[in-house]
């Protein structure tokens, strides 16, 4: 489907098909599924393909809401809206995933033991062997990760270095303690 200056969408077959804001919502939507997939596209949306197309409904429900016919067409606001709220939200994730570091189990097991958090009676000398092989810089950032809770930013300010440094350290830390084991 294309968009033309008249506000109208036009199909391959050259139908006219209309849309406007006095229509219902659920019309609406069916009309410009296409644009949403050529948004989803231009946007890189391989992943979470379905949770992006809920972002787009809502994009689109926005858009029917605040149509204002006499400030230009509606298919091209409906088109800024969706594409708005996609980058907005591909914003967010990616901020999450440059913040937060997803724990893996083993590690903050062996990190719990080391620090003496686990029930009497576990032998800690697996843990001893993993720490002596880790310089205390390495502990110290271990220790924020897993134990304080920080995530890569937070670290990377208190360390004064750049967050990549601080996770090419902790994959390096990773690697070092899965060798050790």
């Amino acid at each position: 489907m294309h968009s033309r200056q008249d506000g109208l969408m036009i199909d391959a077959k050259e139908k006219k098909i209309e849309l406007s804001p006095e229509q219902p919502f659920e019309e609406v939507l069916e009309l410009v599924q296409p644009m949403i997939t050529t948004i989803l596209l231009k946007c890189h949306v391989y992943k979470n393909y379905d949770y992006y197309r809920h972002i787009a409904a809502i994009g689109v429900w926005e858009a029917w809401q605040k149509a204002d016919p006499t400030k230009g067409k509606f298919s091209s606001y409906i088109y800024t809206t969706v594409k708005g709220r996609i980058m907005q939200e591909l914003t967010v994730e990616k901020r999450y995933v440059s913040n937060c570091t997803l724990m893996e189990d083993e590690t903050l097991n062996v990190l719990r033991t080391h620090d003496g958090l686990l029930e009497e009676g576990h032998s800690t000398e697996l843990v001893e062997m993993l720490f002596e092989s880790l310089t205390k810089e390495e502990v110290k950032l271990l220790q924020l990760f897993y134990l304080d809770g920080y995530n890569y930013r937070e670290i990377a300010l208190q360390l004064s270095v750049s967050v990549d440094a601080v996770k090419k350290r902790r994959m390096r830390i990773i690697t070092k303690i899965k060798g050790v084991l």
